[in-house]
């Protein structure tokens, strides 16, 4: 496991979705400096943290961690982090909103 590349895409994704390292590290309960030394590969991590890492960017531990495993869809990766927080009620509503939206563009 090539824990430079680990953190270069912890960063990414960090980054991609407008968090600080302090914001992120203080959602998967580890210290900002950690996170920096994580993201600069200077520092190995674990399992239970890097799936908490991964949990709080919405990001697959797949694509994090593996060598070949380019993003195949970042606007739908950014889609489901902005749904993550929300509550079954708001998600279904945004389900149908984008339905109507859907058909809209379909007509022709």
């Amino acid at each position: 496991m090539d824990y430079g590349i680990i953190g270069e895409r912890i960063k990414q994704e960090r980054l991609d979705r407008g968090l600080t390292q302090e914001v992120l590290a203080e959602k998967a309960n580890i210290s900002a400096s950690f996170l920096g030394q994580i993201e600069r590969g200077e520092r190995k991590l674990s399992l239970v943290t890097l799936i908490e890492i991964a949990k709080v960017l919405g990001a697959s531990l797949d694509y994090l961690v593996s060598d070949f495993s380019p993003r195949e869809n970042p606007e739908l990766d950014e889609l489901i982090y902005l749904l993550r927080y929300h509550s079954p009620q708001e998600i279904r509503m945004m389900t149908d909103i984008s339905k109507t939206v859907f058909k809209y563009c379909d007509v022709k």
